[in-house]
């Protein structure tokens, strides 16, 4: 007897019951289950429902007045064709209606979160899905609409005012659902979908974090913040994180581009070397100072987090003194370290030595600043790559007309400082040459997904990481820790290169590592 019909076979004395007491009435006639896996059967079968306790839910077999519903709701599921860590993924989220869902970029968090809206909308309720910008607003409405052409879809943001009595599902820009009241009616349930949650730590995203939706799914690549705003904001308002689809089971699932990484150094010029050398012997001065003599915390980006709160709070009280003076001059001289090794002139020698292997390809070039977005894109143009800049100085038509050149293929590279982390809606891409260093694993994250999604050919994803040798920047001085050790046992290949010594050895390898498969 398989499990379902295990299940119907307990229920069908017409008691409800949670999971719990499935799993221990299940262990007396056969071997003990996981809990998830009962939790999958329960929330994929369409024999079983639920009642409306988002906490603790209790199951039971459908009534024939309630089958026909149950039915299309099952049918509704299969349609999205939801991958095996979607399903188990929904799963786990049934279970209590509320918890994080954290999967690698490029694979399907939407459409988990279009399976939920299906299994809420059917029982009656409403939802409510966060957007952090309008151009993701226009993505979900897209792709709501084309899996549930049966639904209402709405907007709330961007000139449009939706509300959930007319709608069954709204989708607005946080800043749209914080200033306007947006509630499901009154004894409906309410579903709260955000995207990109990690954002919504901040106290102004997270005004848009409502009450009145009892059941809550968070979305994000990557579950973590550089304040306290996980711990503070998000964990009491979704809870804990429910399911991880990482990299190593997406490579092996095939649902993300096998991908492979070259990690390429620069050398500073004299005078950049001597200001960073300066700049760094001064942080490391102050790093001594705050930790052994005021007591801060030793760790570099809890101390980074401190030294901020302390000098914003100076400003709110316009106060001053030996330690904020020192957190002031910390946060200047950090930011002087990594301004030099970000934007130092060695990286635009790595853009000539790459362009000859990234002709005939589609590149996102991840810049520190727009200065040298501009200076990447016209070595790239110089050297026979068609490069253009992305950034926020461009008005939003001509952003999105250089999206849509690219999408086509009359681009060969976009070159952005940080616009396109996250909020845009990025055409498939095969490299990404990340220029400027980053303040978090998030970022990496976000940019190695820009190039995951798989190729129709099955070639592999390239990311190309720069650095200045011998700063913060650089892997063997501890550089990108946190995110090679995330990737190194899954990619294909983990390349060192000296761009400087050695640019053809760099030109040669993109040229191999992008005509080769799997």
């Amino acid at each position: 007897m398989d499990l379902a019909a295990r299940i119907v076979a307990r229920l069908s004395d017409g008691r409800a019951r949670t999971v719990p007491v499935l799993v221990r009435e299940l262990r007396d006639d056969g071997p003990r289950l996981p809990r998830r896996m009962i939790e999958q059967v329960l929330a994929a079968d369409g024999r079983f429902v639920s009642d409306d306790d988002p906490l603790k839910p209790r199951w039971s077999l459908h009534t024939d007045a309630g089958r026909d519903v149950a039915t299309d709701t099952r049918a509704r599921l299969d349609l999205l064709a939801l991958r095996d860590w979607q399903a188990e993924a929904l799963a786990a989220w049934s279970a209590t209606g509320r918890g994080v869902v954290e999967a690698v970029t490029g694979t399907g968090k939407t459409r988990l979160a279009m399976a939920a809206i299906r299994l809420v909308v059917d029982r009656g309720g409403r939802a409510l899905v966060l957007a952090p910008t309008l151009e993701l607003q226009d993505q979900w409405v897209r792709e709501l609409r084309a899996a549930a052409p049966d639904l209402r879809i709405g907007r709330l943001g961007g000139g449009h005012r939706d509300d959930l009595f007319e709608r069954d599902v709204v989708v607005a820009t946080p800043h749209s659902a914080a200033s306007v009241p947006l509630e499901p009616p009154p004894g409906q349930l309410g579903l709260l979908v955000a995207d990109e949650a990690h954002r919504y730590g901040a106290p102004t995203w997270g005004a848009a974090l409502a009450d009145a939706f009892s059941l809550r799914l968070a979305l994000t690549a990557t579950y973590e913040r550089n304040d306290d705003g996980v711990a503070d904001v998000l964990a009491p308002y979704f809870g804990a994180v429910v399911h991880r689809y990482g990299y190593d089971r997406a490579v092996a699932d095939g649902t993300v581009a096998p991908f492979r990484i070259a990690l390429a150094g620069v050398r500073l010029e004299p005078a950049e070397r001597e200001a960073y050398d300066r700049a760094d012997a001064r942080a490391r001065q102050l790093h001594r100072e705050l930790v052994g003599g005021l007591g801060m915390p030793k760790d570099p980006r809890k101390l980074f987090a401190a030294v901020s709160a302390v000098v914003a709070e100076a400003e709110t009280a316009r106060s001053d003194g030996p330690q904020v003076r020192a957190c002031r001059e910390y946060l200047v001289r950090v930011r002087e370290r990594r301004e030099v090794a970000a934007a130092c002139v060695g990286k635009l020698r790595l853009c000539a030595a790459a362009a000859p292997g990234l002709a005939g390809r589609r590149s996102l070039v991840f810049t520190d600043t727009v200065d040298q977005a501009d200076a990447a894109a016209a070595e790239l143009t110089r050297r026979g790559v068609h490069a253009e800049t992305l950034h926020g100085e461009l008005p939003g038509d001509k952003r999105r007309i250089r999206l849509a050149q690219f999408r086509r293929g009359r681009i060969d590279a976009l070159v952005a400082p940080r616009v396109l982390d996250e909020g845009v809606d990025v055409p498939d891409a095969d490299v990404a040459l990340v220029l400027a260093n980053f303040r978090t694993r998030r970022q990496l994250v976000q940019r190695l997904g820009r190039v995951l999604r798989v190729k129709p050919d099955g070639r592999t994803a390239i990311l190309v990481l720069a650095h200045a040798l011998d700063t913060f920047e650089d892997p063997s001085r501890g550089g990108h820790a946190d995110f090679l050790r995330q990737v190194r046992d899954v990619a294909l290949e983990v390349a060192t290169h000296d761009a400087d010594a050695a640019p053809g050895r760099l030109r040669d390898w993109l040229g191999d590592a992008g005509s080769d498969g799997p």
